[in-house]
Formats: C-alpha cells, structure tokens, sequence
C-alpha cells in the first residue's frame, strides 16, 4: 500500500500543530456543533482548511469542503449544501438516499432528482422547479396548499399565485422533509466509517455577497443543524460582523452576530516563532547581485533576519510579508547592475507597513540626508583648532554609534570628489558628506519606482 501523503507538506506557519489539536475536538463531538475558526485576511486559513480537510480523512473522518464564494452565483445556500453532500455520495448508494429519504413523502425524490442535476451544475432553477411540482403530490397538505393557491389567484395573477406557492412549498420542504433527506445522506456518507459524523469545512464565507453569506448561515443553523454534523467555519470574524451589521443596519448590545450561529470560536495565528522562521526563508531567496559593502551587515542573511524580526514584531499576515517581499525582490531583479544595501531595502519595505513608531532595527538607517547635514552643523566653525576637533568628534561618534559598517567601503560607493593635493577624506566625512544625501534616497527611490510597476499599486 503507498504510504500516505502528508497533508502538511509545506506548512511554513507550524498549523500542524493546530491541525491535531482541532481534530482532536471534532473527534470528540457526537451531536451537532458549529465552530468558527478565524483569522484575518491572508494569515493561511485557506492553506489551514486544504491540508486539515485531507488530516481528517487519513484519521478516518468524512470531510466535504465548501467554498462559499465559489458557490454564491447560485444565490441557494440549500443547493450548496445538499449539493456538496450529494456529490461526496457514492454513486451505488445514491437509490439507498432515494429510499432511505422516500419514507417522508414524494418531495424527498423530487428533491433528490433536483439535487443531483444541482451536482452537475444546472443551478437552482431545478429546485424552484421542484416545489412548484410537488403540488401535484400526493403529501400531506397539499390539498390545503392548493386551496390557498386558488383562492389567491382569484385576485392575484397567475405569476404571483405560483411564486407563493413555492415559497409555501419550500417551507414544507424546510420543516417536514429536507431533514429526512439530510439524514439519509449522512448515513449514505457515514456508512463505512466507525463515526456516524460528517465534518463540514466552509470557506471564503466572508468574502460572499452579504445576503448570501447571511442566508447560508441561517440554513446551516435550520436545516442542517441536525445531529452527526459538524460546521467549521473558517472566517474572518471582524469581517462577517461588518456584513452583519450592514445588512441588519445595527448589531445586537452585548452579542454578536456571529455567535447566534456559532457554538464554540477558535483562533488561528502563526506563533511568532513560526512566522518569523517563515519569512527569514522567503527573505534567504532574495537575488542580491552587488551587496553595498563585503560582509555579513550587508548580506541578504542579514536582510532575512531583519524580515523576520519585522514580521513578527508587526503582527502583519503572511500575504502582507509576501508583498513586502516580491517589491524588495523586484527592486534587486530590475536594478541588479548597482550596488544594492540589501538590508536597508528590506528595512524601507517594511517601514512603509509597519505601525510608525517602530523601534528603529536597523541603526544605519539613521544616515538620512537631514540627520547627515544636522551633524555636520552641530557645531559652530569659527576656524579655531577647538571647533574642528569638537566637530570631529560629534561626527565620528555618530558615525562610531549609528553605522560603523560604512566607513572603509570602496570608493566608489562615496561618489566623493578629490580631496585634493596633500589632503584626504576621514572616514566620517565619507559616510556623511558622501553617503548622507544620497544613501537612503537613493533606495526609497528603488522602491518607489518598482511600485509603480506592481500591479497591486493601483
């Protein structure tokens, strides 16, 4: 037998851990529960979702995944549900569904034929077109159903005689008889497992049109919340709170909308350690060409080191750090013919994200234009021996105490003109009458141009 794959392969954020953990819980669950799992925006709850989905199932459970905007054309969240647990059946059980869901009256079929064309992506159409027939049914109420059709359309139209008839139909499905058929296809799903359970993973939830999102919580909650299912939810909470809110035009004083649905909420968040470790990795591929100066404060080890130590300070996501980075890696790609001061790019890139007030990380990045002509002023010159020494010495100890790692670079990088006869550059005057005005703008600069060509700048 092949040995199984690891579903967390890849996992740069440690969610392993997460993953045995959450199973844990579900495996201890014998009624039904729904369970937020959340995160923001690009922080790997999609990443999470895949690699948990396929851990469930190597441990023996039945998993169906949802992807919510996927499904949010259909605007039929019933058709989304019962269409993902038709399509995780079997197809020799599929007439055991038929039967097992027949014992609650003729709509059952009807529904399970609507279901299965849903499967093959003909849309919700076919179950409108199913509670209309069922009319013609011999279930209990129909006559009842017909008898308030007909009197409706003695002052209605025919049009709006049919619309309320499906809308009266759907409601009898709701109540008497898509239980029956979701408990057959739980038991269809969970015939072979030691389990009678069905985990449900939902997806991009908060990313689906605010009805939409609203009115598949809502059947998760009615129709589905039937013992052997459990719903976990991987949303970001602030989000959906904000749809809920705009949709509902107030939030409940005290409760949150969420938790009308959800039984217990989990968070996920990369551990410092991990995100950390994640970016030094991506940040270790950066393609420096010409390092600014030799040695390791100029070395792209150095640069993943000061990435990684943003990243975890900043609490950014693992997209935003992904972002930052392709704009350094661009910036090193398109002008990878200059000598390039790896760390500083990495340092600017995350300065531009990163809540201001950042402790500075990398002392050289004090050399800015104004700092560098402030301590070439901070003293009065008068021409008096004691004046150039005190100059000297304010100079040199900013130099010494800020960025030391510029003095004895190549000329070149100084881009000084000749001293002149008998006379010679001290290594202060270098790094700030050469480098001051040009050093940090000169990378900004890089930055600045490279995002004009990133198409997310726009």
């Amino acid at each position: 037998m092949a040995e199984a794959m690891n579903p967390w392969e890849g996992d740069l954020l440690d969610f392993a851990a997460y993953g045995s953990t959450f199973t844990n819980l579900i495996q201890s669950i014998d009624d039904t529960k729904v369970i937020s799992i959340e995160a923001g925006f690009g922080h790997g709850k999609t990443f999470f979702r895949k690699a948990w989905a396929e851990h469930l199932r190597q441990v023996g459970e039945v998993v169906i995944e949802i992807d919510a905007q996927q499904s949010d054309h259909s605007g039929e969240p019933i058709i989304t549900f019962l269409g993902a647990l038709m399509a995780a059946v079997p197809v020799k059980d599929l007439s055991k569904v038929a039967t097992l869901a027949a014992k609650g009256g003729k709509l059952a079929g009807v529904v399970s034929r609507a279901v299965t064309r849903a499967v093959l992506r003909n849309g919700a159409e076919e179950v409108i077109e199913a509670a209309s027939g069922w009319r013609s049914g011999k279930v209990e109420g129909n006559e009842t159903l017909e008898g308030a059709v007909k009197e409706l359309e003695e002052g209605m139209s025919r049009l709006a005689g049919e619309m309320i008839a499906r809308q009266l139909a759907a409601e009898h499905a709701r109540v008497e008889e898509l239980p029956k058929q979701v408990e057959a296809l739980r038991d269809a799903l969970t015939e072979r497992h030691k389990a009678n359970r069905v985990v449900i993973l939902i997806d991009e939830l908060d990313r689906c049109h605010p009805d939409y999102a609203i009115a598949l919580l809502e059947a998760m909650k009615l129709v589905f919340g039937r013992p052997g299912f459990v719903f976990c939810l991987m949303v970001n909470a602030d989000r959906l709170e904000n749809i809920a809110h705009h949709r509902f035009g107030t939030k409940d004083a005290g409760e949150k909308y969420l938790e009308k649905f959800v039984d217990l909420r989990l968070r996920l968040r990369a551990k410092e350690e991990a995100l950390k470790s994640a970016t030094q990795g991506l940040a270790m591929k950066l393609p420096l060409a010409i390092p600014f100066g030799e040695g390791e404060p100029f070395s792209v080890k150095a640069a993943a080191e000061l990435a990684g130590d943003f990243a975890a300070d900043g609490r950014l996501s693992f997209r935003q750090i992904k972002r930052i980075l392709d704009k350094v890696e661009l910036a090193l790609r398109c002008y990878g013919n200059r000598p390039i001061d790896c760390p500083l790019l990495v340092y600017l890139a995350f300065e531009e994200v990163v809540v201001t007030g950042t402790p500075h990380k990398l002392a050289r990045a004090q050399l800015t234009p104004d700092m560098a002509e402030s301590v070439l002023s901070s003293v009065k010159r008068t021409g008096s021996i004691r004046d150039e020494d005190t100059l000297r010495y304010a100079c040199e100890k900013f130099v010494n105490d800020t960025c030391p790692e510029l003095m004895g670079l190549s000329d070149d990088r100084y881009q000084l003109p000749p001293p002149g006869p008998n006379r010679y550059w001290p290594d202060y005057a270098k790094v700030l009458k050469g480098l001051g005005p040009r050093y940090i703008p000169e990378h900004e600069a890089m930055l600045a141009a490279v995002y004009e060509l990133m198409a997310s700048a726009g």
